[in-house]
């Protein structure tokens, strides 16, 4: 018995960061319910990649937790172009995807 007990908490240590564990339940919010700094950052991270003064309009958000940070992933179009753009709520940027 304490065998197993070693060896699940042993699992669960180096496991602590396996994707298993972590939270990935995407859920679709409203775009008014991105914080501020994360969707300024979006927008800058946009236009940076399009190297114009070009804006983009957002059509859509999604939220997830990942390894306990809460990821907002916004899409939109510029330029003629698709972007999903994954940012944190303190505006941080992650990714950003043409499609």
């Amino acid at each position: 018995m304490l065998l197993r007990a070693i060896i699940l908490l042993l699992t669960v240590a180096l496991c602590g960061g396996c994707e298993i564990f972590d939270r990935d339940d995407e859920q679709d919010i409203d775009l008014n319910d991105v914080p501020s700094a994360a969707m300024a950052a979006a927008r800058a991270a946009v236009e940076a990649a399009l190297g114009a003064e070009e804006g983009i309009e957002f059509s859509s958000a999604e939220t997830e937790v990942e390894k306990g940070i809460t990821i907002y992933s916004l899409e939109g179009v510029a330029g003629g172009e698709e972007y999903e753009v994954e940012v944190t709520a303190e505006g941080k940027v992650l990714e950003v995807e043409t499609d």
